[in-house]
């Protein structure tokens, strides 16, 4: 091949930028086909990118599979800072028993040097597997951990601790049994929990253990029964820290008035929230008493409702909201949000709303033009310039007629992809439980984790292994050599 000698002619660190590029947009379990294809060209190829470390420090494993693989990304990744994906997908037991301790032992000397450690077991057994290797480590460098169980989850209210000390985490999404498995969570700055049905102690226990948290995300959240967990578990009021400026929750049922008295929401004071995202859940009618969950938020400046009913007796929370910069009203009909287009009093407005986002139910028609009258109450109360975002290919000439109410351009009308806020679809959640089989085969389909997506159907490696002789098990030259 006449193109290998002349590409062969640039510098090193020019062929590694390449690499390096080509690898920077990949999710984490294609780091090691293309490094395989990279090293497979030829001799030249191979030993530029083994000599450079930066190339080998997303470290994908799946147990079961590709063990040399991780011996070979450790030793060339050399002292850099590295991520691990770890994923059990065998539903052979003993297989995945006998990989879990062969990694533990192979990536414990490495601990100290994981930045990001994402985990997604299947069994129970698995996860003390690790904890009983890692729990006298320090995990100096960990800044996200990511850790999800799908089976066995009920078997027990606490689990062991993965790490001696993880004095570094900022961002920590788990499920709810999961939270106290790091010693400390002083320097968290991000956690999202599933499956979280907290107390209101243990709420407050939350906030004071995590004393600059700035972001919460709830998946799945619920109340039911709450109370009766604890004999003496009666309501307390709850202050969140002055770092918490996001609250992201997930309702997988109405929080109305009979869930106002076990509910740790209408106990919580967040007096520097600026971000409150409430989602419901698709396919059933959510709705929140938001004044009695929320009270005043005097300095909250967007405030995201997707899937839930905004209720007339919500009013007086909305008129509160003086400090409203942006509202995002995503998936809903308009007799949804009709307290708001609609109010029920003629002084409602909110006078610093300058951005409304809206994307309606598919099987539901909508007039803008109740949107503009929004517009002018807001153009009324002091904005100089009202943006109406909707979702791509929705617009249509109908809105386009909205700007044409306004020749001063104050109304603008634009599309955007403002469809993702920071509940995820599909995180791991109570949602997550519903129609599971037991039976079913382990961590099939997508599981969402901020900033990855891990796809757990067969992603045939297997085959891809057998041609790729860079990791093959018997090559132990290839697989070893720095």
């Amino acid at each position: 091949m006449s193109s290998i000698p002349k590409i062969n002619q640039l510098p090193d660190e020019l062929l590694t930028l390449i690499y390096a590029t080509g690898l920077r947009d990949l999710p984490s379990d294609q780091h090691q086909p293309l490094l395989a294809l990279i090293c497979s060209v030829c001799r030249h190829w191979r030993d530029v990118a083994i000599a450079a470390s930066e190339l080998w420090t997303t470290i994908y494993i799946t147990l079961g599979r590709h063990l040399p693989a991780t011996q070979a990304f450790l030793e060339r990744s050399k002292g850099r800072l590295i991520d691990v994906y770890i994923r059990a997908v065998n539903t052979n037991r003993p297989i995945i028993a006998r990989d879990a301790a062969t990694i533990t032992t192979i990536t414990a000397p490495h601990i100290s040097r994981v930045r990001t450690l994402v985990m997604s077991l299947s069994q129970y057994k698995v996860y003390t597997t690790f904890s009983d290797t890692y729990r006298s480590i320090s995990a100096t460098n960990l800044a996200n951990l990511s850790i999800h169980l799908r089976r066995d989850i009920w078997q027990s209210e606490t689990f062991p601790p993965l790490f001696a000390s993880a004095n570094s985490l900022c961002h920590f999404d788990t499920q709810g049994n999961f939270l106290n498995v790091v010693p400390s969570r002083t320097s968290l700055t991000t956690l999202e929990l599933g499956n979280y049905s907290p107390i209101h102690t243990e709420l407050q226990d939350l906030f004071n253990t995590s004393p600059y948290l700035e972001t919460l995300v709830l998946h799945g959240f619920d109340v039911t029964n709450i109370l009766a967990r604890y004999a003496d578990a009666a309501p307390i009021a709850i202050t969140a820290p002055t770092s918490l400026k996001s609250l992201a929750l997930n309702l997988y049922r109405s929080h109305g008035a009979s869930t106002t008295p076990c509910c740790v929401l209408c106990s919580l004071s967040m007096p520097c929230l600026e971000y409150l995202e409430v989602v419901g859940t698709f396919g059933l009618d959510v709705d929140i008493d938001l004044k009695v969950h929320f009270g005043r938020l005097e300095k909250l400046r967007t405030l995201r409702i997707q899937h839930c009913s905004v209720l007339p007796a919500d009013e007086e929370f909305l008129l509160s909201l003086k400090e409203l910069r942006r509202l995002e009203l995503v998936d809903m009909s308009p007799e949804d949000i009709r307290p708001i287009i609609v109010p029920p009093s003629s002084s409602f407005s909110f006078p610093r709303l300058s951005s409304v986002f809206f994307s309606p139910t598919g099987e539901h028609t909508f007039s803008p033009y109740r949107l503009l009258q929004l517009a002018k109450r807001c153009l009324a109360a002091g904005c100089p310039r009202f943006t109406l975002e909707v979702e791509e290919g929705y617009s249509g000439e109908i809105f386009k007629g909205i700007e044409s109410c306004f020749q001063d351009g104050r109304i603008r009308v634009i599309e955007s992809d403002c469809s993702s806020g920071l509940i995820r679809e599909g995180a791991a959640g109570i949602d997550s439980r519903v129609g599971w089989n037991e039976d079913e085969d382990i961590f099939e389909g997508v599981i969402y984790v901020e900033g990855w997506t891990l796809d757990f159907d067969d992603d045939r490696w297997d085959e891809e292994e057998e041609d790729e002789s860079e990791f093959d098990e018997e090559d132990q030259d290839g697989v070893y050599s720095t």
